[in-house]
């Protein structure tokens, strides 16, 4: 037996036998879906695939809601299940990977297409009565503790599609929420496409890295292009001397996007308005927390209020800290922009706590850190990680599976690196469903990093989105699709990989990979340095954070019609964040996260509290202590979405989860 099917019996509840499933009904998504095909050859290829999908799901969804409801509950839930895998395959697995990887244009576009179509499908799916009343059917019966909240979580996405309601008011929701997929899509692609830059002579560049100059030489003209990469700009923010440099990026980097997201958002705003009203809400905001951990607004703005009386005062002392350093070399400068505040802090933590973030990205080569964190995911879960021979759309990605005790658990595809027409941030994207004993989990990691020496915030964020991908594979051995860590509550899915950020912070760990060119380790004492500053402006941080989370819950607040949303977001943003950006700039356009996270940019805040309280059963038993890591592993991530993380955390912790050990941990800036 191997160790993944095991993983779900600590989700059950004492005394709670295994559910068999449905012993009549026969799967048929996985033939339809097929093996993973996200190296295209070709436009026609996606759309072909695209069409043969959604016909086959048509098929199978007349199947589904044509099934007697005198069906076995078992055999209903199981073909359900099959309808899910085949929708949501067909809408946001290889599509969204391709839109948002392929180097070629013409495919991305056919893949964005087929996103589109097959999201509207979904839609109209999400409101078929002969679906709900099988769910509900289901719900009837005597399930077991872990089917009860899969179908619950089922039949409430239902409603809040208006399955219920009368048919004029569902095709008009149908309309809304196939305008707000348009927007969405729309909005990330204007992202994306941006291609401004900013200029500078070599000599206005003093203080950036030698590498990252080799990098960008200058052209004919003696100029040197600045793209809006992450590794462009975020490197000069926090190492180019001048600030007018540093302005100049910040100003453009805040303007990605605009103008033309400015009529987007518009749009994608007034649509959730109207598609809340619907739905019985206020505004949008009021929808979008009613299935998640917080409930309602108010329960945000108080949690927001909460750490906000935490984090200010300290962050205001940080902020005070950088200005005065600042003082030190312009005396006439009378704020802190948002454009000087990396470069204050690079230039304290170098000055008052011996940490040159130069001097530590020397052992930060991105070919070390990625075999360091695979190793770390052999060394902690007890798995083996090797070479995966598959097609890959990019001579830069690498593809992997991972094994345990003997047999293959998962597959995933690492594509690190910035490109033209690429996703500009990063995320995890999965690309299977693991369903056991018939699927294997398969995931894609898409970031920007850069393909040499990296920053230690960037090596954070890679371990982050592991995390993720991590998350997805090990919760791959559920018994359904609609159990996928996805269907947990959405405040507290960046909980997992918030936590495994902590391991680059410990030494036992980094002395195993980072090595500076010489192939020295790095120093301990360096290390410890690190740890001592690394509190230094992270009550700062936060408090930004809390802008961008306060943005977000206004923006979908009830906007009037009139308001400027430049207004809306600089009032929101800069009630929180302590740096404000450039005057005349519009960040919200390039705010990726108004789209897929709607009202709820929280939730990394949220994820943060839970994080800081499940880290507290690492710090008492050791980061690297196999014991406690196996109980995470089968305790909070191998259940996936098959029971709510309060559960989880509650079988984890030993007690309720709550936001002590955050507040405490914002506190040790003091």
């Amino acid at each position: 037996m191997s160790m993944l099917r095991s993983f779900v019996f600590p989700l059950m509840l004492s005394g709670t036998a295994m559910p068999a499933l449905g012993a009549e009904y026969q799967p048929v998504s996985d033939r339809i879906i097929g093996a993973v095909s996200a190296a295209p050859k070709s436009a026609a290829e996606v759309t072909a695939q695209c069409d043969t999908r959604l016909d086959a799901l048509a098929s199978l969804r007349a199947r589904v809601e044509a099934m007697p409801l005198s069906t076995e509950p078992l055999d209903l839930l199981a073909a359900y299940d099959d309808l899910y895998n085949l929708a949501f395959t067909t809408a946001y697995t290889e599509p969204g990977v391709i839109k948002d990887t392929n180097p070629d244009a013409a495919i991305r576009k056919a893949a964005e297409d087929c996103f589109q179509r097959a999201s509207a499908v979904l839609v109209d799916l999400g409101m078929s009565r002969p679906i709900y009343e099988r769910l509900l059917t289901v719900g009837k019966a005597d399930i077991s503790p872990a089917l009860r909240y899969m179908v619950d979580r089922q039949l409430d996405s239902y409603r809040r599609l208006g399955v219920d309601k009368d048919a004029a008011t569902r095709a008009r929701i149908g309309e809304l929420q196939n305008g707000i997929t348009a927007a969405s899509i729309e909005f990330e692609g204007n992202i994306s496409a941006d291609t401004r830059t900013v200029t500078a002579t070599p000599e206005e560049l003093a203080g950036m890295p030698p590498d990252w100059l080799a990098a960008r030489p200058a052209g004919a003209d003696g100029l040197v292009q600045i793209g809006m990469s992450y590794p462009d700009v975020m490197p000069l923010l926090r190492y180019a001397d001048r600030a007018d440099v540093r302005k100049r990026v910040m100003t453009a980097f805040a303007n990605r996007a605009y103008p033309t997201n400015n009529a987007v958002l518009r749009r994608l705003i007034d649509d959730r308005a109207q598609f809340a009203g619907l739905l019985g809400y206020s505004d949008f905001a009021g929808y979008d927390f009613a299935n998640r951990m917080a409930e309602n607004p108010g329960r945000v703005q108080s949690f927001l209020d909460e750490i906000d009386r935490v984090a200010r005062p300290i962050g205001e002392a940080e902020a005070g800290r950088m200005l005065a350093r600042l003082h030190k070399d312009d005396p006439s400068l009378a704020s802190l922009g948002s454009w000087n505040s990396s470069y204050a802090l690079r230039l304290i933590r170098k000055e008052d706590y011996a940490v040159d973030p130069e001097q530590v990205r020397q052992y930060f080569a991105f070919d070390k850190v990625q075999a360091g964190i695979l190793d770390l995911t052999r060394d902690l879960f007890g798995v083996e990680i090797r070479p995966w021979a598959t097609e890959v759309w990019h001579p830069d990605v690498r593809a992997f599976e991972m094994v345990q005790d003997g047999a293959v658990i998962g597959r995933f595809y690492l594509d690190m690196h910035p490109r033209e027409g690429k996703f500009t941030h990063a995320q995890m994207a999965p690309l299977r469903f693991g369903i056991r004993d018939r699927v294997l989990p398969v995931a894609v990691l898409e970031t920007n990093f850069p393909n040499g020496l990296m920053e230690h915030s960037d090596v954070v964020t890679f371990l982050h989105e592991f995390g993720h991908l991590l998350h997805w594979i090990f919760a791959g051995g559920q018994d359904y699709a609609a159990q996928n860590p996805m269907e947990l509550e959405n405040d507290v899915i960046e909980a997992p990989s918030q936590l495994l950020e902590e391991w680059v912070w410990d030494y036992d760990t980094l002395k195993r990979f980072a090595s500076n060119a010489a192939g020295e380790p790095i120093p301990a004492a360096l290390v410890e340095k690190m740890n001592v500053s690394r509190r230094f402006g992270e009550a700062f941080g936060t408090m930004m954070q809390l802008g961008y989370a306060g943005a977000s819950l206004a923006f979908y607040s009830g906007v009037p019609k009139d308001r400027d949303l430049a207004a809306v977001y600089d009032e929101a943003y800069n009630r929180y964040a302590l740096a404000p950006d450039p005057e005349g700039t519009h960040g919200y356009a390039a705010f990726g996260h108004l789209t897929g996270y709607g009202a709820s940019y929280y939730t990394y805040q949220w994820s943060k509290a839970l994080s800081s309280d499940l880290l507290s059963e690492f710090r008492k038993h050791g980061l690297r202590d196999p014991a406690t890591a196996k109980r995470y592993r089968d305790l909070i991530l191998a259940p996936g979405g098959s029971a709510s993380m309060n559960q989880l955390a509650r079988n984890f912790l030993g007690r309720d989860w709550t936001v002590d050990a955050y507040r405490a941990e914002l506190q040790l800036g003091r």
